[in-house]
């Protein structure tokens, strides 16, 4: 595909154009988003992780002087399906995606040592079913600085994550299942901060890249540096909002094309937080 961009095109106000991109194509995200995510994510060599598996090492390990917890994988990830995506924006062009979505099932592969000190450590549990269940809804906000040179999105965010019904581990006394510790705490700062470097170090890295590509070396973040762009280049002030225009597609499945390609990485970049 041969890809020009129109000479008499208004670049873009990125954030008001995600925003629209999110708006019209949410509906078909969870598709999406189920099958480019993997069945499981951690330590993929231990104890028959389902496939396919992105492999990142043990989720969580501690260990002290009268326990030993390892969370090996948690599975379940292909069976999200996406509540709600909402992209809002201010003054500045800083982004706020607000997102939730639900997992049918979340089995984590747990094992849990209890010890005493002088005496060793032994076996509590080692099985899927201690934790966590489903179904499980997985809520956060992502946020991300405009900028007009590139990289076009900076600083990026998660916070604000919540995850409801509580994950509680599980285990059964005299054929009781009782809570050992709620985990929620736990998992949700980690979903924070391990988002939060995930989205900065690699979404963005693809969603600046596609970008560029689609709209080139001039974005804008604010009205206000648009309509002043405008002001300087009267010639274009009738034009539309910059789309690339192609050899090979018409212009109406080519803004397809453009705007599913824009937010199957802006959904990525999001979802594999979760």
């Amino acid at each position: 595909m041969t890809v020009a961009m129109a000479s008499a095109a208004i670049p873009p106000l990125l954030p008001k154009e995600l925003s629209t991109i999110v708006d019209t194509y949410t509906p078909v995200v969870s598709a999406y988003a189920s099958s480019a995510l993997p069945a499981t994510v951690g330590n993929c060599s231990a104890a028959n992780a389902p496939k396919p598996c992105q492999d990142v090492g043990d989720l969580y390990a501690t260990k002290s002087s009268f326990y030993d917890i390892q969370a090996r994988w948690i599975s379940g990830l292909n069976t999200i399906n996406v509540n709600t995506v909402k992209l809002t924006y201010d003054a500045n062009g800083t982004m706020n995606a607000d997102v939730s979505v639900t997992f049918k099932s979340l089995p984590m592969s747990l094992h849990v040592d209890v010890c005493l000190p002088g005496a060793g450590c032994s076996k509590l549990l080692d099985n899927t079913d201690t934790c966590c269940g489903g179904p499980k809804t997985i809520s956060a906000t992502a946020t991300v600085a405009c900028s007009e040179v590139f990289p076009y999105l900076r600083n990026a965010t998660v916070s604000n994550v919540s995850i409801a019904p509580a994950l509680e581990v599980m285990y059964n006394i005299s054929g009781k299942p009782t809570a050992l510790f709620d985990a929620t705490s736990v998992l949700q700062k980690e979903l924070a901060q391990q988002g939060t470097t995930l989205l900065q170090n690699q979404g963005l890295t693809l969603l600046n890249e596609k970008i560029k590509q689609l709209y080139g070396d001039t974005i804008f973040c604010t009205q206000t540096s648009q309509l002043a762009w405008i002001a300087k280049n009267p010639q274009n002030s009738g034009s539309k909002s910059n789309a690339p225009a192609t050899t090979t597609t018409s212009p109406k499945s080519h803004a397809s094309f453009q705007s599913m390609s824009i937010l199957c990485l802006f959904f990525a970049w999001i979802i594999t937080l979760m």
